[in-house]
């Protein structure tokens, strides 16, 4: 079996990530950032060679999940040991508000690119759409055939061109990867 490509999570990114896309789509469900964080990390790692915040991606039922983001989100106490202070949202029924602008030193220009251009393309997009829209992307049908109980996605298959070379090059150094 071939290795994955694997990135070390960074929770404080994701933690603005979340307040960033709460602050442009207000009233945003766990269902609705998670799906524009993916989108969002696919687009970056394409365009970029890096995600955004680096997370496991796991195919859920109702499409990809960045665990650990999703983990922050329901205030998961062990993600929240990942995170220094205690979290500026409020979470009511699994609708976030934030409770401070997000700290956009923590993002770089290409992350805002992206986060933009996803929310631009699929902002529009109800749960089941969204949900339907996830389900048709090979990284998540990957994932699912080969192991509907522990489904967890690869980067490899995030990337629209499998460049043999950039692939392998991303096995041997994307734990090491900063961002």
């Amino acid at each position: 079996m071939s290795k994955r490509i694997e990135f070390q999570f960074n929770a404080k990114k994701a933690l603005e990530v979340i307040l960033w896309l709460a602050t442009k789509r207000h009233n945003s469900g766990y269902h609705a950032l998670l799906k524009t964080l993916f989108f969002a990390e696919e687009y970056h790692l394409n365009h970029y060679g890096r995600p955004i915040v680096g997370d496991v991606y796991l195919a859920m039922e109702y499409g990809p999940v960045a665990s650990t983001t999703y983990d922050i989100l329901k205030k998961e106490a062990l993600a929240i040991e990942l995170l220094e202070d205690d979290l500026p949202f409020e979470n009511v029924n699994k609708k976030i508000t934030p409770l401070r602008k997000p700290d956009l030193r923590q993002l770089s220009p290409s992350d805002i690119e992206a986060l933009e251009y996803v929310i631009e393309k699929y902002a529009h997009y109800d749960f089941k759409s969204l949900t339907d829209i996830s389900h048709q992307h090979p990284a998540w049908k990957k994932a699912r055939e080969h192991d509907e109980y522990n489904p967890r996605m690869d980067y490899k298959d995030f990337l629209s061109d499998s460049n043999d070379e950039i692939i392998q090059d991303l096995i041997e150094h994307s734990k090491w990867m900063r961002f």
